[in-house]
């Protein structure tokens, strides 16, 4: 019984959140057609801020979208991983430079090994992951503050280890890191998410027969470890890309740390 209520008000809070962003949505929207109806000859200068903004939001929903079907399938044992053999080292590589790009104001770098980090995953759902953990961590970082990223090799494992040095993680927040979304989001800290994306990095982790480790200092910023065992079949074929292009893909997954300007051309 308790939990089929947790699980309702799960439920509820994130309708509420859901809702919330659909709300900006209709409104800038809104504000769209009315200026059009005033001023069909316009320059246009104002109703690309509002499409801007109204862009900024779907992906927002688009991202929570992803990660609660991400979350329903993980923890029913329905998702099937397509797994093949990825290249880990140009796979992060290629992350970090493309974060970067997009949010030049926060250094994002990047350390791999000099030998090759080659595995058996499902690559696009590992892409999910370390996006949700870079969004984490940029959550809590300020402009010239630093992200960074570094592969590394073990006896029996590949860890991608995601750090920042930003403001870091309360910590009585550390003990619910992965639950904590069943608080529900604070609707009055725009920008937060749903609080879903961590849970769903540790349920792709352990779906991969890995594990992910988060530790944090309130202050000092913040380490997310995800190991992945080695694993290698067949010749190296270069990993897909996401379903929903590589473009489309970062918005989504960076929709709550980006600012709404990197919602139109070039970027769509």
């Amino acid at each position: 019984m308790a939990g089929e209520k947790d699980e309702l008000r799960l439920h509820q809070q994130l309708n509420s959140y859901f809702l919330a962003s659909l709300q900006n949505a209709v409104a800038a929207a809104d504000l769209m057609a009315a200026r059009l109806e005033k001023t069909p000859q316009a320059d246009g200068s104002d109703l690309e801020k509002y499409l801007r903004i109204l862009r900024h939001s779907q992906f927002q929903m688009l991202r929570l979208g992803e990660n609660l079907r991400e979350l329903s399938g993980l923890t029913e044992g329905t998702v099937k991983l397509y797994r093949e053999t990825v290249d880990l080292d140009k796979l992060c590589a290629d992350l970090a430079d493309s974060v970067q790009a997009l949010l030049p104001d926060v250094a994002v770098s990047y350390k791999g090994p000099a030998e090759p980090c080659v595995t058996l995953c499902d690559s696009e759902r590992i892409e999910r992951l370390l996006l949700n953990l870079i969004s984490n961590s940029l959550k809590h970082c300020e402009a010239g503050q630093e992200v960074r990223i570094q592969l590394q090799r073990t006896e029996d494992t590949l860890q991608v280890v995601v750090s920042d040095n930003g403001s870091g993680i309360p910590r009585e927040k550390m003990e619910t890191l992965f639950s904590d979304y069943l608080r529900g989001p604070d609707l009055t800290e725009t920008g937060r998410g749903a609080g879903i994306g961590l849970h769903v990095a540790e349920l792709i982790a352990r779906a991969h027969g890995g594990s992910l480790v988060i530790t944090s200092e309130e202050g000092h910023g913040t380490k997310a470890v995800f190991s992945l065992p080695h694993a290698y079949a067949g010749g190296l074929r270069s990993y897909r890309e996401p379903r929903t292009g590589r473009m489309r893909s970062l918005l989504i997954g960076l929709a709550d740390v980006l600012p709404s300007e990197k919602f139109q051309k070039p970027y769509l």
